[in-house]
C-alpha cells in the first residue's frame, strides 16, 4: 500500500499545529493508502516538542536542537520518513476533506509529474488565494498567483508550487535533491521548483484538493523578517537560477528600482524598521551572508 509522509513544522506556533493534526485525523480517510505524520519542532521557545508527543501519541515528534528554517525542517522530516510521497504542509494549514486520494489520483495519470500543489483557500474569507501560477518571465521579476477568477482551468502544470501545501514523489528528492537550506525562510519553494523541473518532472496545480491557509502565523504578515528575506532571497534566486544578460537586468533592476521605490514607500509611511529590514536583506545579499537573520528592534 502507498504510504504518504505528512511532514509540517512547529515553531511557537503549538495551537496552530494542534488545529492541523485534528483536521488530519478527522478528514483523512486510508481509503487505498496509509499514512505517517511526522511534526518537526524548529527549536520552539517552550514546551511544545513535549507537548505534542504527550498529546499525540500517532505522531512522529523530531525536536530540532537548533532552528533550521522551512528548508531545513523539511529536510528533517524528509530524514526520518518512510513514505512514497512527501505532503510538504505548513502548522497553520486544515483540511476538511480527504486531499490526499485527489492529489495521488493527479500523480497517477503521468509518471513525469513529480509535484502537486492544492487550491489554497483563505482561512478567514474562504477567497481563493492559490489557484495555480503564471509561467515565469525570463528575468523572474514578477510572481503571480492565478486565483479562481483568472483561471478557467481545473487542473493544469505550473511553473512552481505553493509551499503551503505541496505533494513530491519520494524519487524527484533523490534526483533534483533536497530543500535548499540556504534560504532558511521565503523563495525556497521556487528556487527547489526550478531545480525538480531541471530534473525533467513536471509540476501541477489539482484544484480538486483543497486546504485552508491561516497566512503568515509564525512570521507576520507585514513585519521586518517577511521583508529582511523576501529581498535578500528574491536577489538569490536570480543568481542561482539565470544566466548572462538575464541575471544581470534582473539584479540591477531590483537592487536599483525596485528596493529603492521599497524603501521610500515605507519611509514616507514611517515604516522606518521595514526600510531597515530591506536595506539589511540586501547588504547581507552583497557581503553573501547567509544566515539566520536576527530581529532588528522598532525605532
Amino acid at each position: 500500500m502507498t504510504l504518504i509522509s505528512i511532514i509540517t513544522i512547529n515553531y511557537n506556533g503549538y495551537s496552530d499545529t494542534v488545529e492541523l493534526l485534528n483536521s488530519l485525523r478527522a478528514h483523512l480517510s486510508g481509503k487505498g493508502y496509509a499514512y505517517e505524520v511526522i511534526v518537526v519542532d524548529n527549536n520552539s521557545a517552550g514546551n511544545d516538542a513535549n507537548l505534542l508527543t504527550a498529546n499525540f501519541p500517532w505522531v512522529k515528534v523530531i525536536h530540532s536542537p537548533n532552528n533550521t528554517g522551512f528548508s531545513g525542517g523539511n529536510n528533517l522530516g524528509i530524514i526520518n520518513s518512510q513514505g512514497d510521497y512527501y505532503l510538504f504542509i505548513n502548522n497553520d494549514v486544515v483540511i476538511d476533506s480527504d486531499i490526499i486520494i485527489p492529489l495521488l489520483n493527479r500523480f497517477n495519470i503521468n509518471s513525469n509529474i513529480g509535484v502537486v500543489t492544492p487550491k489554497i483557500l483563505d482561512y478567514s474569507t474562504k477567497r481563493i488565494i492559490f489557484a495555480g501560477a503564471k509561467p515565469l518571465g525570463k528575468y523572474m521579476i514578477r510572481i503571480h498567483y492565478f486565483t479562481d477568477i483568472e483561471s478557467s482551468h481545473n487542473c493544469f502544470p505550473i511553473p512552481y508550487a505553493h509551499g503551503s501545501a505541496m505533494m513530491v514523489r519520494k524519487e524527484v528528492v533523490t534526483k533534483a535533491g533536497m530543500w535548499p537550506e540556504i534560504f532558511f525562510l521565503y523563495d525556497e519553494e521556487l528556487d527547489w521548483g526550478l531545480s525538480i523541473s531541471k530534473a525533467g518532472y513536471e509540476i501541477w496545480y489539482d484544484s480538486n484538493a483543497s486546504v485552508y491557509h491561516k497566512s503568515a502565523m509564525t512570521t507576520g504578515k507585514n513585519s521586518p523578517l517577511v521583508h529582511y528575506y523576501l529581498t535578500r532571497n528574491r536577489l538569490l534566486i536570480f543568481k542561482r537560477n539565470l544566466k548572462g544578460w538575464h541575471k544581470y537586468c534582473s539584479t540591477i533592476f531590483t537592487i536599483c528600482v525596485s528596493i529603492p521605490q521599497r524603501c521610500l514607500i515605507f519611509l514616507f509611511n514611517r515604516q522606518y524598521t521595514l526600510a531597515k529590514a530591506t536595506l539589511y536583506g540586501l547588504f547581507d545579499f552583497i557581503k553573501g551572508s547567509f544566515y539566520q537573520w536576527e530581529k532588528i528592534e522598532p525605532s
